[in-house]
């Protein structure tokens, strides 16, 4: 295993412990729950999660997912992620209070964001959000990033560029060709 992806791997499980303490924290106001899939979609990843991904799910026996093209994410099967173990880092925030620097406004400012099915039983406005109950999105954001240039680093032969995106659902394909 590459040092790029034992970090992109600690990393993990640094957000995993950090979701569960902030659904902790708003226990009474996120309401995600098993099957709750509001907030899934298709998407990219940068290279060093999709290779992980790749390389947990050939370890853990996994050679062929099925992929639902009409689903809002095609990983979804009767609404349950089959990569839920191995799941982006993104897809491992959905529904938390996230806060991230708001370049919509003048001057940017912070702004939280979460599910709009979080936090309805209270005027989220005048709730205090702050920075030992959400996740800085920017923060993790800028980690994966340099994780992924050491990743990119390690594996010059893969001619990525520090913008190159994988779309996950090229999974399917990479785990055809065991």
């Amino acid at each position: 295993m590459t040092t790029a992806i034992q970090r992109y791997r600690q990393l993990t499980r640094e957000i995993d412990a950090l979701a569960n303490n902030l659904t902790g924290i708003h226990n009474d106001h996120i309401l995600c729950a098993q099957r709750c899939c509001r907030c899934c979609i298709d998407l990219s990843v940068w290279p060093v999660e999709f290779y992980s991904i790749l390389d947990q799910l050939r370890q853990a026996g996994i050679t062929n997912l099925s992929f639902d093209t009409k689903a809002s994410c095609g990983f979804l099967a009767d609404s349950l992620c089959q990569l839920y173990q191995f799941r982006p880092l993104i897809c491992r925030t959905h529904g938390l209070p996230i806060v991230f620097l708001n370049d919509d406004t003048n001057p940017p400012e912070y702004s939280v964001s979460f599910c709009d099915d979080n936090f309805t039983a209270i005027e989220p406005e005048k709730y205090e959000f702050n920075s030992a109950n959400t996740l800085n999105i920017d923060d993790l954001n800028a980690k994966l990033y340099n994780i992924n240039l050491a990743f990119l680093e390690e594996f010059p032969d893969k001619q990525l560029t520090d913008k190159t995106r994988i779309e996950l659902r090229e999974l399917i394909k990479k785990l055809e060709t065991l």
